[in-house]
C-alpha cells in the first residue's frame, strides 16, 4: 500500500469513526426483532455513499432483509465480503457504563452495543474502500457483499437466500465478519466457525403452578428437567449423547502445529472473564484445543417457577432450559438433535419436549490454501508481526453455505481484539486496531488485485 492511500486513511479517521458512531446508535437486536430495517437502509446508504449499488433484499422473513451490494474493478478477480448488521440484546443494561446505544468515545476505545459485533468490522471494510477510490481512482477488483440481518439469532433462512441469490454472490474469495488481533497484539486470521444445534427443552407436569406440599405425589418438572439435563455430561465433561463424537474429524497435521504455535492466553482469557481457573484445570495446548477444536453442550438459559423478591412456596407447573451445542467439522446438528431425542427417551425422559431455534453447520478453509497465505503476507505488512493461523473460532456463523454453495475460500481479516466483550456489557473497539484493520482490508483487497 502507498502512502498516499494510508495518508487518506488517517486524514477521514475522525469521519469514519463518526460513521461508527452514528451506526451504532441505531438499535438493530434480531432477538427483539428491534430496529432492522431503519438500519440496514442505513447500511444500504453507507454503502451508495461509498461507490456501490447496494439494496436491501427481502427475505423469507421480512424482518431481516438482507444488503446485497456490488462494485466494479479493474479485473473479473472478485472477493465477497461477509458482515451482519444485527446485533445482541444490551441485557444486563444495569452493568453498562454508559447506555449502548449512545457510543461513547473514551481514552482510546468507543463503547456501544455492535460496535465490535459487527457494525466495526463493516465501516472498517467501508474505509478501506473509499480510501483506494479516492486515491487510485478506482477499485483493483470487483467488490460484492452480503450483510445479514439475523446472523445472531442463527441465520434463519440463509441457505434459501444464498441459493436465490448465489449468482449476484459468487466471487473468487471470501473475507468474514471478524479477525483482528491475539492477545499480544500479532495478527490472528481464524478460518472456520463451529457448527450450532440451539434447542429449548420444555417439561410440564400439571395445568397450573401448587402449592409446594403437594410435591410427594406430584411430579417437578423442574426436577426432572435438572436430572435431564445431568445425563446428558457425565462427571469429566464428557457428552454422552449416542455417536456424538463419531464424525469428530481429527486435526490435520498442518492444524495441530498452528494450535502449537499459539502463544498461551488462558491467564488473560480468564482474567479478563473473571474466572480463577479452567474446566478440568486446561492451560496451554490443552486450553486452546478445546476451546478450538472441541465440540460442546451449554446450559444457555434455564427457568422455572418463582424467581422474585422473597418466598413463595409453590411447585411449578413447566421447567425449561436452552441448550447449545457448538459442533465441529464434521457433526451434522440433524444428527446431534436425532440423537438427543433419542438419548432423552432411553433415560425415562420421553415427556420432554425439544424445540429446535436453530441449526448451523461448522466450516473450515484449508490452511494451505492460497487465499490463507494471500491474507497472512497482506497482515504481515500492515501489523509488522508475523501472523498466528486459528483453524476455526470457537463461536458460529454461516460460514457453511457461503463455502459450500459458492466454493470460496473464507478468512478473517478485521479490527477485534480480546478484550471486547462482544455479547456481553461494555462492547467496545480500540481505535488503534481499529485504524489497522481498516489498513489490513485495503492491503488485501490491493494484493488481490495485483495477483489478478
Amino acid at each position: 500500500m502507498d502512502q498516499a492511500t494510508r495518508d487518506y486513511i488517517d486524514a477521514h479517521l475522525p469521519e469514519t469513526l463518526d460513521d461508527l458512531k452514528r451506526l451504532t446508535a441505531q438499535p438493530s437486536v434480531s432477538a427483539q426483532r428491534l430496529g432492522l430495517r431503519e438500519c440496514g437502509e442505513m447500511v444500504v446508504d453507507e454503502l451508495r455513499k461509498a461507490g456501490f449499488e447496494a439494496e436491501l433484499v427481502p427475505t423469507a422473513d421480512p424482518d431481516f432483509p438482507t444488503v446485497i451490494a456490488e462494485a466494479e474493478g479493474a479485473s473479473d478477480t472478485t472477493l465477497l465480503l461477509y458482515n451482519h448488521y444485527d446485533v445482541q440484546p444490551a441485557d444486563p443494561l444495569d452493568e453498562w457504563d454508559t447506555p449502548p446505544f449512545e457510543p461513547v468515545e473514551r481514552d482510546g476505545y468507543i463503547y456501544g452495543r455492535g460496535i465490535s459485533d459487527d457494525k466495526g468490522p463493516l465501516i472498517a471494510r467501508i474505509a478501506a474502500i473509499k480510501a483506494l477510490r479516492e486515491t487510485k481512482g478506482g477499485l483493483p477488483i470487483r467488490v460484492r457483499w452480503c450483510i445479514e440481518g439475523a446472523e445472531e439469532i442463527g441465520s434463519p433462512g440463509f441457505v434459501d437466500f444464498l441459493t436465490a441469490n448465489a449468482e449476484r454472490l459468487k466471487a473468487d474469495v471470501c473475507i468474514w465478519e471478524g479477525g483482528g488481533v491475539n492477545w499480544d497484539g500479532r495478527p490472528l486470521i481464524t478460518l472456520g466457525v463451529k457448527g450450532l444445534l440451539y434447542v429449548e427443552l420444555t417439561c410440564r407436569s400439571a395445568a397450573t403452578d401448587s402449592h409446594s406440599s403437594y410435591a410427594p405425589v406430584v411430579p417437578n418438572p423442574a426436577w426432572r428437567l435438572v436430572w435431564a439435563l445431568a445425563s446428558l455430561k457425565d462427571s469429566s465433561e464428557r457428552i454422552r449423547l449416542r455417536g456424538f463424537y463419531d464424525s469428530v474429524k481429527p486435526p490435520l497435521e498442518a492444524e495441530a502445529a498452528a494450535l502449537q504455535a499459539l502463544p498461551d492466553t488462558s491467564r488473560e482469557f480468564l482474567h479478563n472473564l473473571g474466572v480463577e481457573m479452567a474446566v478440568g484445570e486446561a492451560t496451554d495446548y490443552e486450553f486452546r484445543r478445546r476451546l478450538i477444536m472441541d465440540p460442546t453442550c451449554n446450559i444457555a438459559g434455564f427457568g422455572s417457577g418463582y424467581t422474585g423478591d422473597g418466598a413463595k412456596t409453590i411447585l411449578p407447573a413447566t421447567a425449561s432450559a436452552k441448550i447449545d451445542f457448538r459442533l465441529v467439522p464434521d457433526q451434522d446438528p440433524d444428527e446431534v438433535l436425532a440423537s438427543l431425542r433419542a438419548h432423552l427417551d432411553e433415560h425415562g425422559f420421553s415427556d420432554i419436549e425439544v424445540k429446535v431455534h436453530s441449526t448451523e453447520h461448522p466450516a473450515r478453509t484449508p490452511i494451505d490454501d492460497p487465499f490463507v497465505k494471500l491474507v497472512a503476507d497482506t497482515a504481515r505488512t500492515i501489523y509488522g508481526a508475523e501472523p498466528y493461523l486459528q483453524p476455526n473460532m470457537p463461536g458460529t456463523g454461516p460460514q457453511h453455505p457461503v463455502q459450500e454453495l459458492l466454493g470460496v475460500p473464507v478468512a478473517s481479516c478485521g479490527i477485534d481484539y480480546p478484550g471486547n466483550h462482544i455479547h456481553a456489557p461494555n462492547e467496545n473497539i480500540r481505535i488503534d486496531y481499529f485504524r489497522l484493520g481498516v489498513l489490513h482490508t485495503a492491503e488485501v483487497i490491493e494484493a488481490l488485485g495485483a495477483g489478478a
